[in-house]
């Protein structure tokens, strides 16, 4: 009887543990669904619900659950939160040895980390990444070599920040994730900014400009190419053609949050050229769009250039409006080494490129070559077995056509036989004829 009781109350608890599994996925279910269809706050209540349990399921269903809500919380600009949830998530991903989750986890949090300009922490979980990246895909791959790359930029190291960008170049071409490559190129385009290559940062931006096109949301990219363009010429007192390129972005301007960095820098090219009206608007439109989400470096370079603009225009005190939205104390932490200077490094990092550029030229060539030489030998190798295929033919119809000629020629003997037996019987008889 003992053993009855315990056999259903084994069962009964079988059945209620898997209820909660499938009750766990079911709510992980209903919140990727909602997540698919950006339905972010009714997805995070199912996820707050699903680990809220005491049963959550298994550990792999509960660490997505923690990335997937961290992932929410970041869209929705909530960094502790979303950095709290990866921990949670990473955490069990290393308990059950979930190399994948973990790499992604760890560049998730290192996206963090470079957002709030703590790039220390930024690079060691990118490299993190980076380092668990035989398990995870080829494209997570190209993501973590992007991460470090743009990490080591800001930290100055032009030299090894490249070498990063350029793999996640070449995976991302291999792949033919043309958004992906686009930003690679504008990261390389910036780089090569930065240290002062100039004629490869207009290469990397125009091709840019000729991927956007197949990308997922070309205006995006158009938009940051010409810019980058335009600030090129800039940099360059290209004014004339830094205004076209500037222009021509604003063609293509995407979110309205970034038009203030157009805006910005067509007022300090129209200040430049002394066309103080058109700066005056310029800035302006930068201000309208940059006073609540704008970024403190830009907002203390319009405070500049408005102040220039209005001292030339013998106006000081039309100062005061802006000089109290923008406080001029809130000047850009900049990196020691965010601009290249050295002669001897810029030379060794363009070298660096152009031994890239050989290299991945040799290897093009001589997967040509591979290709030519395989077809070659490959069109032998078909010649040849045809070729001996066609003496087969060729042996067996001769032999054929011998054996009919041979065995004609035995007919003909044949028909001489007889015709000259007849001949010597009709001989006999027209003897005996004459004789008689």
């Amino acid at each position: 009887m003992k053993s009855l009781i315990y056999f259903i109350l084994g069962i009964l608890i079988s059945s209620c543990s898997d209820v909660y599994v499938l009750e766990t996925q079911n709510l992980y279910d209903q919140a990727s669904n909602l997540y698919r269809t950006q339905e972010y706050d009714k997805a995070k209540s199912k996820l707050d619900l699903l680990l809220s349990k005491e049963d959550k399921g298994n550990p792999d269903l509960v660490a997505k659950a923690y990335y997937l809500r961290g992932f929410i919380a970041y869209l929705d600009n909530e960094s502790k939160n979303a950095y709290s949830d990866y921990l949670d998530a990473l955490e069990i991903a290393k308990e059950i040895g979930d190399g994948k989750t973990e790499s992604r986890l760890f560049n998730e949090i290192g996206q963090i980390f470079y957002e709030r300009e703590l790039y220390t922490q930024a690079l060691q979980n990118f490299k993190a990444a980076l380092s668990l990246a035989d398990q995870a895909t080829y494209q997570d791959k190209a993501y973590y070599h992007f991460g470090v790359g743009k990490t080591l930029l800001c930290l100055g190291e032009f030299d090894s920040a490249m070498e990063h960008l350029l793999d996640a170049v070449d995976i991302n071409k291999k792949l033919r994730n043309d958004n992906s490559l686009a930003v690679d190129l504008l990261e390389l385009g910036k780089l090569q900014s930065r240290a002062g290559n100039l004629d490869l940062a207009y290469k990397h931006y125009n091709e840019v400009v000729d991927l956007a096109p197949l990308t997922n949301n070309p205006n995006k990219y158009l938009w940051m190419a010409y810019t980058n363009l335009g600030n090129l010429a800039q940099k360059s007192d290209e004014l004339d053609k830094a205004e076209n390129f500037l222009t021509q972005a604003l063609k293509y301007k995407g979110s309205e949050n970034q038009l203030w960095i157009t805006y910005n820098n067509l007022g300090k090219i129209y200040n430049s050229k002394g066309e103080y009206e058109k700066a005056w608007n310029c800035f302006k439109r930068s201000l309208a769009y940059n006073s609540e989400k704008g970024e403190m470096n830009e907002l203390a370079i319009t405070n500049t250039a408005l102040k220039k603009t209005f001292e030339k225009l013998n106006q000081p005190d039309s100062l005061l409006h802006y000089t109290m939205l923008i406080n001029d104390m809130a000047l850009p932490m900049m990196q020691e080494k965010s601009w290249l200077k050295d002669e001897e490094e810029k030379i060794a990092l363009l070298t660096k490129y152009q031994d890239y550029e050989r290299e991945k030229a040799e290897k093009e060539q001589y997967a040509k070559t591979s290709w030519l030489m395989a077809f070659i030998m490959t069109f032998i190798f078909v010649s040849g077995v045809l070729s001996m295929r066609l003496w087969k033919i060729y042996n067996y119809k001769s032999a054929q056509k011998g054996h009919a000629l041979i065995k004609n020629s035995n007919e003909m003997v044949y028909l001489l036989d007889m015709f000259k037996k007849e001949k010597e019987e009709m001989k006999k008889v027209m003897d005996q004829k004459i004789g008689a």
